[in-house]
Order: C-alpha cells, then sequence, then structure tokens
C-alpha cells in the first residue's frame, strides 16, 4: 500500500470551506424571513384580521338594522299624513347599501376564518419540507467544516515536515543542451572531433597532409618509370 500523500492545493480545501459557511449563512437567512412573513400572516389572521371583520360585523349589522327601522318609520311617516305610503328613495338606497356593506363584512370574516385553518397546513407542510434543510444548515455543514479544519491542519503539518526539493548539482548535465538564438547545433560530429577546414585550398591541401608516405620512407624511382 501507498504511503505517499497525493496533496494538489490546500488552498482550494479552504475555498471548499468558505464556500459552505456562505451557504449556510445565506440559506438560514432566507428561512428566517420566509419564517417571519409566515408569522406574521398567521398573526394577523388570527388576531388581527379576525377582530378587525368580527368588529365590522357587528357595526354593519346595526348600521343595517337602523336603516330597516329609518325605511319602516318612513312609511308610516308618510301613509300617516298623506294617507297613501311613498316611495321613499333615500332610506330604500341607504338601505341597500348598508346591506351590501354587511355582507361584504360577513364574507370577509368567513374567509380570514377559512384562512387561518388553511396556514396551519401550510406551515406544517413548509416546516416538514424545509427539515432537512435545516438539519444541513445547523448540523451537517457545521460538521463538514470542521472535518475540513482538521485536514486543512492535517495537510498543512504535513507540508510544513515535508523535505525540501534538492537543488541541481553544479557538474551535473542538463537533460537537453540550449540553442542559441541564430545558430544551428552542429550535427554529425562527435564531442571530440573539430569541424573540418572551411577555405576551399585548405581542403584540397588537406588529403596531401594525411597521406601516409610509401614503406621504407623512400621516394619511387623515377628513371624506372621512364624506361
Amino acid at each position: 500500500m501507498s504511503q505517499e500523500a497525493r496533496i494538489s492545493s490546500v488552498l482550494l480545501l479552504k475555498e471548499l470551506r468558505a464556500a459552505l459557511g456562505t451557504f449556510a449563512e445565506t440559506a438560514a437567512r432566507a428561512l428566517e424571513e420566509a419564517s417571519t412573513e409566515i408569522q406574521h400572516t398567521r398573526q394577523w389572521l388570527e388576531e388581527d384580521g379576525y377582530r378587525h371583520w368580527r368588529t365590522q360585523v357587528q357595526v354593519r349589522t346595526e348600521r343595517f338594522a337602523r336603516a330597516k327601522i329609518a325605511l319602516k318609520q318612513k312609511e308610516v311617516f308618510d301613509r300617516t299624513l298623506g294617507g297613501t305610503p311613498t316611495s321613499c328613495v333615500d332610506e330604500r338606497k341607504a338601505l341597500k347599501i348598508a346591506e351590501e356593506r354587511l355582507r361584504e363584512a360577513e364574507h370577509k370574516f368567513h374567509r380570514v376564518q377559512a384562512w387561518s385553518q388553511r396556514i396551519e397546513k401550510e406551515l406544517s407542510d413548509y416546516r416538514g419540507a424545509t427539515q432537512r434543510l435545516m438539519s444541513a444548515i445547523e448540523v451537517d455543514i457545521p460538521n463538514a467544516r470542521a472535518r475540513l479544519d482538521h485536514m486543512i491542519a492535517a495537510l498543512e503539518a504535513y507540508l510544513a515536515l515535508a523535505p525540501p526539493e534538492m537543488p541541481r548539482s553544479a557538474t551535473e548535465k542538463p537533460e537537453f543542451d540550449p540553442v542559441r538564438c541564430g545558430e544551428a547545433p552542429a550535427a554529425g560530429l562527435a564531442e571530440d572531433q573539430s569541424p573540418g577546414p572551411q577555405n576551399p585550398q585548405e581542403r584540397a591541401e588537406a588529403p596531401r597532409e594525411t597521406t601516409p608516405l610509401p614503406r621504407g620512407n623512400e621516394a619511387p624511382d623515377m628513371g624506372r618509370e621512364a624506361t
């Protein structure tokens, strides 16, 4: 089993830890804002809205009753004085408006009661849906960040104890010889071989210098060749 630690970058672990913290803060803030809005709506439905429309039903019921009495009194008064009933336009119009306002208050009061029951169910469903996210924010993410802290500390301690990289020896040859700009390497030459003569005359005289003398160091007999 290999005992080597493969470490690419401790910085990535630190960035992951910071990202988890940012996500947890953002998600917790969003859940808190949603929960606050739900509580405000619930409170208004169960307290403010309920009391308001219950009071409106009572007030408008009394106004409707007074409008009916006013219409009845007008009819009796006109019949007594004139002997015939009158139209009582204004009283009938006031009674119609009072009745419409009463029906509106009763309708809204019943809607508030219905929504008060509905919001309890919606709130229960919301809490069940966000329970896993809340558990992750409160438990899972802090545990993950703690594990990352231990990993980062262990890796930094390991890197602090790791031996530094050995410098290259002065006598060590490089893996390749760099070619200077504007020059090409001499191909086909050994390390201890020098390049041949560059002048044409030197190239013509070079074989003479390297041609070996006849055996015995004696010049050939020119007279024998002539005969």
